[in-house]
This record gives structure tokens, sequence and C-alpha cells, in this order.
């Protein structure tokens, strides 16, 4: 199966720059997968959609400010997402990666010294922090938009890049599709007898890595930890109906063998989900719209179908939808 065969023209004028107030008031497009139906609602009303028995199952990790625009002492605009720690130390992916050099100190916009490059190897560095962490991440973290996103983040973004209840845990990116929900909304999802529950799937460079092999099959998924209560493994094994919020939340429930049913405890996945897969435990899925050629595309496709997903993406940028982690939603039935 080749990568091109998921591709779309997606004009750059329909990637949202900013989320629509309220949450809930986005757009959702609701795709049929027995008759192959497509509607056209709005997300407030996914609760037509919803039955007493169901369970929602929500990613509740908390999306760090981990991204930073510094400076050389040249003056060089340098951009840092932090991904994670080694060895104590932190590792970052850089843009541009080809102007900074080893032992190279990057500054803020006072011409404060802040890190210090150590290594660099293929778009990452590993990094020497020259002021304490805590006031780092508080005086200069940004909210980590993605790369589409084509402006500045903006201190509001460090709400509204975050979803209501998120809680704890460390992710680079969010896990989009629960951006949607209000306090308001997931308390009526909640009265018509449906179950909201929590897990967590720390985002990581696995989710959002491009594709760079020509054949789908030859790309490999990057570990993302995550964690699973005992509630919420029993809430979620008794479920009638398991709605999945997100493919960050598909693939931690997909990652357990039938066999078992979902185990509680702290484990991670590579887990790669693509057309010809057969799902497990998930019944129905919620999620945003997704980049050409991307793993979170190929697993809405592998849970819809290809044909059916690109129509509905077809239909979606004929009515104005507007797309990617800021954009409007789908729910596949």
């Amino acid at each position: 199966m080749r990568v091109e065969e998921f591709r779309y023209d997606l004009p750059e004028d329909r990637i949202a720059l900013y989320p629509a107030q309220p949450r809930d008031a986005c757009l959702l497009i609701v795709v049929h997968r027995d008759s192959g139906r497509i509607e056209h609602s709005r997300f407030r009303d996914i609760i037509d959609y919803l039955k007493p028995g169901d369970c929602i199952v929500l990613n509740e990790s908390k999306v760090q400010p981990v991204r930073f625009r510094l400076r050389r002492i040249s003056g060089g605009l340098i951009e840092l997402l932090f991904t994670g720690k080694d060895d104590g130390q932190w590792i970052a992916l850089v843009r541009p990666a080809k102007r900074i050099k080893t032992k190279e100190k990057l500054i803020d916009e006072r011409g404060e010294e802040v890190v210090e490059i150590l290594e660099i190897d293929k778009g990452k560095v590993r990094l020497k922090l020259l002021i304490e962490e805590e006031s780092l991440f508080e005086s200069l973290g940004l909210a980590p938009l993605p790369a589409y996103i084509k402006r500045v983040p903006e201190e509001i973004d460090l709400k509204t890049y975050q979803a209501v209840f998120a809680r704890k845990g460390f992710s680079i990116a969010a896990p989009t599709a629960g951006l949607h929900f209000t306090k308001k909304l997931l308390e009526t999802i909640r009265t018509k007898g449906v179950q909201v529950v929590y897990i967590r799937l720390d985002v990581g460079e696995g989710t959002f890595r491009p594709i760079k092999t020509d054949k789908v099959e030859d790309h490999s998924m990057l570990p993302e930890n995550f964690l699973i209560t005992d509630k919420a493994a029993r809430i979620i094994n008794n479920a009638k109906r398991i709605i999945a919020v997100g493919t960050t939340v598909t693939r931690t429930l997909e990652s357990f063998p039938e066999e078992n049913g979902i185990m509680p405890g702290r484990r991670s996945t590579d887990l790669f989900i693509y057309p010809g897969y057969k799902f497990r435990y998930v019944d129905t899925l919620l999620t945003n719209f997704h980049q050409p050629s991307s793993t979170p595309l190929l697993l809405t496709c592998a849970f819809a179908g290809k044909e059916m997903i690109l129509e509905a993406y077809r239909q979606a940028l004929g009515k104005g939808y507007r797309f990617l982690s800021y954009g409007d939603a789908m729910l596949i039935l």
C-alpha cells in the first residue's frame, strides 16, 4: 500500500488558525459506516448520537508549554520543541537546524543566555539549561502549536490548545479531538446515562511524526507512554459501546489483545494502525480532520474505509469545514 494513495488537496486557507468559540460550536460531520450516509451537524449536537450504556473515553494528558522562540547571539531566530529528557538532559526538535552549532548558546529577547547546544543529530539537539527549568517554562514556554498553524503562539493558546478536562501528564501536542468538549456538554452527556472515562497517553513524536517511506507498511511509530486506572479499565470492559475520542485513545485501547480485555497499569505503545487493521475494542471514533498521508488519517481510513473517509473530506471542504488541530470534528458510527 502506497502512502500517496492517502493524499488529498488541502488548501492552506482551510487550515484553522484559531479554534471555534465556544468550543462546542464547531461543525461536526457524521459518517455512518453501515449505510455510507454522511450528515452535517454541530458538535454540541453529538448528544443526539449517544445512548445510555455508551462509554466515551477521553485522553486527559496535559499539553505542556514546550515550544520556545530563542535567538542566536548573532540575531537569528531559532525555534525549539522540547520532546523529553534523556539522562537528565532535555532533547528538542530544532528549526532551522542548519544554522546552529554545538557549544552555541541561545538567548531570549532580553539577551539573557537560556540554553547551550551540546549535541546536534538529524534535526534534534541535546541541551544544557542555563536558567532554572521552572523559570524557563513559566517565562518563555509557548503552546506547542503545530507548524502548519502559521502564526506565533499567543497567550490564549495555553488555554485553547488544552482540553477542559486535561489534568496530568506531559504531552508535546494536544489530543485534538478532545478540544471540542465543554464542561457543560460533558455533564449533559453524563445525564443521558453515558459513562465518561479518562485515560492518559502522553502525546510525543510518535503521533505527529510524518511518514517518509513510500510504502505505508515500512513506517514505524515511536513509542508513547500511557496510563489506565483500575476504574477506567473496569468501566471500559463493561461498556455496551466504546466511543474513542481521538486517535491517541484508539491506539491505546487497541494495543491490548482481544482475549485479555483492557488492562490497568502503565505501559507504552508503538501501534501503527492503517487500512487492513481489524479493530478489537473501539466501536465509534470521534476525531478531527487530519493532514494528507498522515498516520492519524491512515487510522481513520482503517476505521471507516479510505473511500468513505476521502468522500467525507471532499464534502467537508465543499461545505466550509475547517481542518486540522483547531478545526472541526468528525464522528464515525
